[in-house]
C-alpha cells in the first residue's frame, strides 16, 4: 500500500491544479501542439541560483523510505506555484544528460551533477560493440524506479523519460573532443561509432516507454527528443555529412521529433531542412550563447506555415522584460504553436517580489488582449 504522507501530497497536486488550470502546463502544451487557441499562456520566469544559494548548508540527511521520497518529489512539483511557474504531474527519470552515456560504460561523478568523468578511444567504443539496451548502464535501476511509481501513483501522474540527449552529444560525452576529430581522420569508423550509438539511443528509448507505459507517458510529442548541443561545435557540412543520416534515421523511425538545437542559428536551421517530422524546435536570444542565436522572428519566418511547435526561451534585457515579453506573447495572434519560458540572468533573490507582480501583469495582459 502507497505511504499515507504520499497520498496526502498527491490529494494535494490534484487539488492544485484544479485550483489552478492556469498554471497546468501539460494542459498548454496540448493546446499548442494541437494548435488550439488557449486561455492562459503558462508562462516561465526564472532567475538563476547564485552560487551564495547553492553554498547554503544542506539540511541534516535524514533517512527516508522509497514512498517518503516519492512524496517529496510530488511536493517539488507543486513548489513552482509560488512563483506563478507552471506545474507539471510528472516524475523524472535519469541523472541528467550522463544517463545514456553511461549505458557505454563511462564513469559519473555524482559530486558534480552526474557529469561524464571519463571518455574512451574510438577503437575502445567499437571494440566493446552494443551494450545489452536492457541492462546497460542506469537502465535496470531506471526500471525499477518506474515499477516502483507504478505501483506507488495514479496514472494521471505522468512518468517523463530521462534527458536522452542525441547520437552526437552521447558521441562527444564518450569520446571527449576526439568526436571532433574522429570523423576527418576515420570517416568510416566514426559513421561505425555513431550507428551503435543510434541502435542504443533508440532501443534505450523504446524499452523506457514500453515499461512505463502508454497510459502513463506525457502526452506531448516533444518527449521524443534529439538534443543537438554539442552540433554547435562543428559545421553545417559536419553536420550534414556525419550526424544528420543518424538523426534522420530516429526521425523516419518514430514518425515526428522534437528538436533542442541549444539556441544555435546554423542548428536550427540544418535540422529543420534536412530532417522529417519536425513537431517542435526551440529558438531565443540567449546573448552569451557559443554559436550565437537565432530570433523568434526568424525562427518563425523559417517555419513558415509547417504545423511545428516553437518553444521559446529568451533571456530578456535588464529594463525591458515586459515589452519585449509582451511582443512575444501577441505573437498567438498568427501562431498559436508557442511556449513561453524566460530566464531573467540579471535577476536576484531581491527581485522575487518584482518578479511575481511581471507575472500577473503578463497573465492579465494575456486574458485581456490575447486569450
Amino acid at each position: 500500500m502507497p505511504h499515507p504522507r504520499l497520498d496526502d501530497r498527491i490529494d494535494e497536486l490534484q487539488r492544485a491544479l484544479e485550483k489552478h488550470p492556469e498554471r497546468n502546463i501539460e494542459a498548454a502544451e496540448i493546446a499548442a501542439q494541437e494548435n488550439r487557441p488557449r486561455p492562459y499562456p503558462a508562462i516561465y520566469l526564472n532567475r538563476p541560483r547564485l552560487a551564495a544559494e547553492a553554498a547554503l548548508p544542506a539540511a541534516p540527511a535524514v533517512p527516508r523510505t522509497p514512498e517518503e521520497r516519492l512524496a517529496d518529489e510530488v511536493a517539488g512539483m507543486i513548489a513552482p506555484l509560488a512563483r506563478l511557474n507552471p506545474i507539471r504531474a510528472q516524475f523524472g527519470l535519469g541523472v541528467g544528460p550522463g544517463t545514456i552515456p553511461a549505458c557505454f560504460g563511462v564513469e559519473l561523478d555524482a559530486e558534480k551533477g552526474h557529469a561524464v568523468a571519463s571518455t574512451k578511444t574510438l577503437d575502445q567504443f567499437l571494440a566493446e560493440g552494443a551494450p545489452d539496451p536492457a541492462k546497460a548502464g542506469l537502465m535496470p535501476a531506471l526500471r525499477e524506479r518506474i515499477e516502483r511509481i507504478r505501483a506507488s501513483a495514479p496514472p494521471w501522474i505522468r512518468i517523463g523519460l530521462p534527458d536522452m540527449q542525441g547520437p552526437f552529444n552521447i558521441a562527444h560525452a564518450v569520446l571527449g573532443n576526439a568526436a571532433l576529430v574522429d570523423p576527418y581522420d576515420r570517416p568510416e569508423d566514426f559513421h561505425r561509432a555513431m550507428s551503435l550509438i543510434t541502435d542504443l539511443y533508440l532501443a534505450a528509448h523504446e524499452l523506457l516507454e514500453a515499461w512505463i507505459g502508454p497510459e502513463r507517458l506525457p502526452p506531448f510529442r516533444a518527449r521524443r527528443r534529439i538534443a543537438e548541443c554539442s552540433v554547435n561545435l562543428v559545421s553545417p557540412d559536419f553536420y550534414r555529412e556525419f550526424i544528420l543520416p543518424h538523426d534522420r534515421r530516429i526521425a523516419e523511425r518514430w514518425g515526428s521529433v522534437a528538436i533542442h538545437p541549444c539556441s544555435g542559428p546554423h542548428v536550427f536551421r540544418e535540422t529543420l531542412q534536412g530532417l522529417p517530422n519536425v513537431s517542435y524546435t526551440e529558438a531565443g536570444r540567449i546573448p552569451c550563447a557559443s554559436a550565437g542565436w537565432i530570433s523568434v522572428e526568424d525562427a518563425l519566418a523559417e517555419i513558415g506555415d509547417r504545423p511545428i511547435l516553437l518553444g521559446i526561451g529568451q533571456e530578456p534585457p535588464p529594463g525591458g522584460e515586459e515589452e519585449f515579453i509582451r511582443r512575444d506573447l501577441e505573437r498567438v495572434s498568427g501562431h498559436r504553436a508557442l511556449l513561453f519560458g524566460y530566464t531573467g540572468m540579471h535577476w536576484t533573490p531581491a527581485d522575487e517580489a518584482d518578479m511575481l507582480a511581471l507575472h500577473r501583469r503578463l497573465d492579465e495582459y494575456y486574458a485581456r488582449r490575447l486569450a
